[in-house]
């Protein structure tokens, strides 16, 4: 009977077709994941804020972090994967940017851009419109995914964090800065990378509507971008104003308590002193709008 193995084959090959999808989903999925090698640096800005004094020595352990923030693809296929609801999307929306200035508008989630828009063949742009809570669940994606301990443990009203954990989570403030910085090896600049502003970075000099595309200006010495300016990254940490004087000799988790979560790096829609590697700036851990974004780390 010969249309059997026609059948059959038929079946291999479906199979075979949709293996390759789930393949290609599952690559679109993985950030690209560079090495970072742990040193001691010099955390802080003597010429900086306030709240980044004062200059003090951090010694940060090896870690790998994500050559670009999380992109618009792969937090799509987060979603596709597990049905997750954004803050965004169960709240009130998301802030959006105009004439009018910043302001939230109903309806607007990481499916639309900084103008409140729905977005189009965006994947290769940072995802915005998403919330510290929605970047840590991403994170757990990824390591359970991966077959990795999650870090964050979403309980019912609470939230338990294993830092022990192999798995994907935000940077802290200090690897942040650490990686921005290139590394021990280098000299910290006031920018994340060699050369003027405008050569490094996305910001309000040289765009007004929205993050650009990742990794189309140039990379740090460790081949990291956008690490200033394009969005502003979410960190682990609790945001503490005086933490560097509290403790000087740094704990490089951070404070362990707070209201806000610590945000790095500036954005599209900030001045140039708002992209040094040493600024620091915070939000509440629910808050989203058309300028925050996120990367993640993952311990070695």
């Amino acid at each position: 009977m010969p249309c059997i193995p026609l059948l059959t084959d038929m079946k291999k090959t479906i199979s075979l077709f949709f293996a390759a999808i789930c393949l290609t989903s599952i690559s679109s999925a993985q950030p690209n994941m560079i090495r970072v090698k742990g040193g001691t640096f010099e955390m802080g800005d003597t010429a900086g804020d306030a709240d980044e004094k004062p200059l003090h020595q951090v010694l940060i352990t090896d870690f790998m972090l994500a050559a670009t923030e999380t992109t618009y693809q792969e937090f799509e296929a987060f979603v596709r994967a597990t049905g997750y609801v954004t803050d965004a999307e169960r709240g009130e929306g998301s802030y959006i940017w105009d004439s009018l200035g910043w302001h939230i508008r109903l309806g607007v989630h990481w499916r639309h851009d900084a103008l409140g828009r729905t977005i189009q063949n965006s994947n290769e742009y940072p995802v915005i419109h998403v919330s510290w809570n929605d970047a840590t669940q991403y994170c757990n994606w990824l390591s359970e995914k991966q077959g990795l301990i999650k870090v964050y443990d979403f309980q019912f009203d609470s939230l338990v964090i294993n830092l022990q954990a192999n798995g994907y989570r935000l940077p802290t403030e200090a690897e942040w800065e650490y990686a921005a910085a290139g590394g021990a090896t280098k000299k910290k600049g006031h920018f994340s990378g060699k050369g003027a502003l405008g050569s490094l970075a996305w910001y309000a000099a040289n765009t007004n509507h929205g993050p650009q595309k990742a990794a189309q200006k140039s990379p740090n010495a460790l081949g990291i971008s956008d690490l200033s300016g394009n969005v502003w990254e979410w960190c682990h940490d609790w945001y503490d104003k005086d933490s560097y004087k509290q403790h000087p000799n740094s704990n490089t988790f951070g404070s362990s308590t707070g209201k806000e979560r610590s945000i790095r790096g500036g954005s599209w829609n900030n001045n140039a002193r708002h992209c040094r590697v040493a600024n620091r700036s915070s939000r509440f851990p629910d808050f989203r709008d058309g300028s925050i974004g996120f990367r993640v780390l993952k311990r070695i």
